[in-house]
């Protein structure tokens, strides 16, 4: 046993709050571990829930909802989504707000419990109201796509911009979107962009690749081909598939960098390898004109059917014309 293990068990007294609190020392320690990929992981896993659970018997809210965690995702104890119900409706009709959130979500989905999207709302709103931001987006997505209430894009707008004010990225990148696309609030171009750079700058890629297209464009922004393509090469290297086709145009044209096909091929087949039609059918383009790879008709032609497949426009009209230049070659 380490000295700080050590020195965890002789000072622990029977409080509820320092029962948690340890508790919370080993459920995190279990988590480093298993983010780690090393051994020891389910071990201070155990030792978080029963801590947890010797405290939430003595009431502690916050270690009811911990229990109720450890039994949804199995962590210290079998996986029993029931008894995690059982211990979220326990924290959350007292108004822990995190175990009102996750009620919500398991109405939602209907884990361990019949799925009741009303149900799931109105927990989410409880919980929304007390300034969780996990749950103010939640809440917004119910109001965005009408789950247990009816659609309301200005009340979506509202709780999405809530949670963003808190630091929540996903809501960031959704509350960028409202204002780009003017949904139910004043078009805002700039408010927009400002949403989307908080969330590029924490490292959010989809956020990174609506940055490059305000530059790319001038969205809210002065426009600016070489701040656009810094940040499409930043969701690009996280692996953001749109990203990857935006910097391959970026090099292919020179637009914000020194143009360069052999980089643009590069990034159309990272596309591509997703399953990406527009990266198939600029690939094809490569082929058939020699942009970074050496001229290759029939491997144009078998990109181009690649995008064709998936409805691909382009490519179709590329696939008829090869067709039509191939019967007039036989005659």
């Amino acid at each position: 046993m380490k000295p700080e293990e050590q020195y965890l068990r002789q000072t622990v007294s029977e409080t509820a709050e320092e029962h948690f609190l340890r508790g919370v020392y080993y459920y995190d320690k279990g988590l480093d571990a298993k983010d780690a990929e090393q051994d020891g992981a389910n071990a201070s896993f155990i030792e978080a829930f029963q801590c947890f659970l010797k405290a939430a018997d003595m009431g502690n809210l916050h270690a009811q909802n911990q229990v109720g965690i450890c039994y949804e995702f199995g962590l210290g104890v079998e996986k029993n989504c029931e008894k995690a119900i059982e211990w979220y409706t326990k924290a959350a009709t007292k108004g822990c707000a995190r175990a009102q959130n996750n009620l919500g979500c398991c109405y939602s989905s209907g884990e361990g419990v019949e799925q009741d999207m009303r149900e799931a709302f109105e927990w989410c709103r409880k919980a929304a109201k007390q300034g969780n931001a996990r749950a103010q987006y939640n809440l917004g997505i119910c109001y965005d796509e009408g789950i247990g209430v009816e659609k309301d894009a200005e009340q979506a707008v509202f709780w999405f911009k809530k949670s963003a004010e808190q630091g929540f990225l996903r809501t960031r990148k959704q509350t960028g979107f409202f204002f780009e696309l003017g949904c139910c609030v004043q078009k805002d171009p700039h408010q927009a962009f400002e949403w989307f750079l908080k969330s590029a700058e924490a490292g959010n890629a989809h956020a990174q690749k609506n940055l490059g297209d305000c530059y790319r464009r001038g969205t809210g922004t002065e426009q600016n081909y070489r701040k656009a393509f810094q940040w499409y090469s930043k969701a690009a290297s996280q692996g953001h598939v749109d990203a990857q086709v935006e910097l391959g145009d970026r090099f292919f044209y020179g637009q914000g960098v020194v143009q360069d096909y052999d980089q643009a091929f590069f990034w159309y087949r990272k596309a591509s390898d997703k399953g990406d039609m527009r990266a198939e059918n600029r690939i094809a383009y490569c082929y058939q004109n020699g942009y970074g790879v050496e001229k290759d008709e029939d491997a144009a032609m078998k990109w181009y059917l690649k995008a064709a497949k998936q409805g691909d426009e382009d490519a179709l009209l590329a696939v008829e014309l090869q067709c039509q230049l191939q019967r007039k070659r036989s005659v």
